[in-house]
């Protein structure tokens, strides 16, 4: 036999071998499955769940409007323990071992799945409040409760630790009946809630106190998306939300004083504020009336400084001093030309770049006084700004 065919030859032997070895992998697969249909007919047939001894499901405090992080508490106790307690099979050496054949419906008050040790780790149980469902440990431990809930009569589900210590918990509320997840720590603090209250949502909460949030994802009291970001102290530092007309970003500081805001004004045009620490507006970006760009600068008394706006074709920026005159404009003159010039405290031309607008001499009227009231001040700038660019 050459190479090639003692080649081909191993092949055929490998392919038969993985023939077969599929076929033998098929059986168990549907073996496995049938026990499955079994087992699931089994305890469906076994099954009526109610509950026994009371338990306190959640309860929920007030929520304070989002923004300023509402403290709300969630009380869950423990899952009752009287009426089903554990027991051990009298024979544990054949316990499991003996096939039941029934035909029509299994009527009992209590069921127990034991283990090969006699200890009952799965417990179906009947009381006047309905039924219930448990899964122990091997050493007898409570780990899931699966019942109703004495307080509302709505069901009750929780998740506990090796410790017996609540770690995640679903049911609904005990004062408005809306439901309601817990998450907590092994130490038992509460770290995540997830409910539908009146302003439903997400909060997050320290991992030492969990009537501190860290963050909300959810609504607002006016039914706005709303997310909320506070520091280890409580404080809501971070605040995005909506409302009926745009989005909005506000920062804050610990002192609870905005710093900064980017948003809408409150007309429907865009904005960003930048504050001091005390809340005072320095700086402002936005638009006027006539939706060209607009940016404001103060001093830290809040007087307004420096202005600067884009018209349609031009340009111009204005300094005033601390009393809001006009110190100095740069612009266009009608005829395109550019423009440099200050002004006395008593809005007098003193030099123009220009020599038409310079002053040689005294001046009867004010350069710049647009309503006409005998100065320069931010008045006859919001006239300005927002006739710019229209011509003569």
């Amino acid at each position: 036999m050459n190479p090639l065919e003692e080649r081909l030859c191993k092949l055929e032997t490998r392919v038969a071998r993985y023939r077969n070895f599929n076929i033998l992998l098929e059986t168990r697969v549907a073996r496995y499955r049938n026990f499955n249909i079994l087992l699931c007919l089994l305890l469906v047939a076994m099954i009526t769940v109610a509950s026994t001894e009371g338990i306190s499901p959640f309860r929920i405090g007030s929520f304070l409007a989002p923004v300023a992080t509402p403290k709300a508490r969630f009380e869950i106790p423990d899952a009752p323990t009287q009426g089903m307690p554990a027991t051990r099979h009298p024979d544990a050496q054949r316990s499991g071992k003996a096939v039941a054949q029934t035909q029509g419906p299994i009527r009992t008050t209590g069921l127990q799945i034991v283990n090969s040790a006699g200890q009952a780790v799965v417990e179906l149980g009947a009381s006047t409040l309905g039924g219930r469902f448990l899964l122990n440990s091997a050493e007898g431990r409570r780990l899931v409760y699966i019942g109703s809930a004495a307080e509302n009569g709505d069901g009750l589900m929780l998740i506990k630790s090796k410790e017996e210590t609540n770690l995640i918990s679903l049911g609904s509320a005990t004062e408005t009946g809306d439901g309601l997840i817990n998450i907590r720590n092994k130490n038992g603090v509460r770290l995540i809630s997830v409910y539908a209250y009146e302003t439903p949502g997400i909060r997050i909460n320290k991992k030492e106190n969990e009537n501190e949030n860290l963050a909300y994802l959810g609504a607002s009291t006016r039914d706005h998306g709303i997310l909320s970001l506070s520091n280890a102290s409580g404080k809501a530092l971070v605040s995005m939300y909506a409302d009926e007309t745009a989005g909005n970003l506000r920062l804050s500081n610990n002192a609870d004083q905005e710093i900064a805001y980017l948003g809408w004004n409150g007309e429907g045009r865009g904005v960003l504020k930048l504050n001091s620490e005390t809340g005072t507006e320095l700086i402002t970006a936005g638009s006027n009336t006539k939706h060209d760009g607009l940016i404001r600068v103060s001093n830290r008394y809040g007087t307004l400084g420096v202005w600067i706006v884009g018209g349609d074709e031009n340009g111009y920026v204005g300094i005033q001093d601390n009393r809001e005159r006009m110190l100095v404009e740069m612009g266009a003159t009608t005829s395109g030309d550019g423009l440099v010039r200050t002004l006395s405290p008593q809005g007098i031309t003193t030099w123009a770049s220009n020599p038409a607008q310079s002053t040689t001499g005294s001046t009867t009227s004010l350069k710049g006084d647009l309503d006409n009231d005998g100065d320069v001040d931010g008045d006859d700038f919001l006239i300005f700004s927002e006739n710019f660019g229209k011509g003569q």
